[in-house]
């Protein structure tokens, strides 16, 4: 097998250096960075890694929609997911957007190495989730724009800005944020990530620890 070419994804500089240095003296071929999901998206559309390493909790587009994402604009990635939680929801939501792994960060390094070469040779890896298995899905079903809406919503970011990243009219933008409203039974943007975590329709670590 030959290097493995990866795409690595974190908002921490730190936490990415840290990575990038480790996989580089492992032989792992790190291809691209990226701060952010939207980036990461950009970024391996580009290169075409074998693996997108990515963060659970990023801005702007978080790991596990930007996994919905890779496996659609470059199938051939496969992605692993980065977490700090060993969470049957975050695993069941990782399997279900198509990952073929999650690492979690305070494991050896060597794990994520195993990680990286066990998806390259086609195999899919997630640890077992303590506490049994996952919780039902939410009742309520958003599109991938509602939900990018509703991360976005909850950074903070008026619905100008959201026009702006998402490159829609500000009136669509409101459409779909009153659409969320409606759908999760709230009447205030202040209200929506309350609800919908409650729910169980979208995780906001990224969004809480966002600027």
């Amino acid at each position: 097998m030959g290097s493995i070419r990866v795409v690595l994804a974190d908002d921490h500089t730190l936490v990415r250096e840290g990575i990038r240095a480790y996989l580089s003296s492992a032989g792992v071929d790190v291809v691209g960075e990226a701060e952010d999901g939207r980036d990461l998206v950009r970024r391996v559309q580009t290169t075409r890694p074998d693996v997108a390493l990515v963060d659970v909790s990023m801005p702007l587009l978080n790991g596990i929609e930007a996994a919905r994402r890779i496996a659609r604009v470059s199938p051939e990635t496969r992605v692993v997911i980065l977490s700090m939680f060993k969470d049957a929801g975050y695993i069941a939501a990782a399997q279900e957007a198509g990952a073929w792994g999650y690492a979690l960060k305070d494991e050896a390094p060597e794990c994520l190495l195993h990680t990286l070469e066990r998806v390259v040779a086609g195999e899919r890896t997630f640890p077992r989730a303590p506490g049994g298995p996952p919780p039902a899905g939410p009742s309520v079903s958003l599109t991938p724009r509602e939900r990018e809406v509703l991360q976005l919503a909850v950074e903070g970011k008026r619905a100008r800005e959201i026009a702006e990243i998402l490159h829609r009219s500000v009136h669509t933008v409101r459409n779909h944020r009153a659409r969320l409203m409606k759908k999760l039974g709230v009447h205030t943007v202040s209200a929506l990530a309350a609800k919908a975590e409650e729910l169980g329709v979208v995780r906001f670590e990224a969004a809480r620890r966002s600027p």
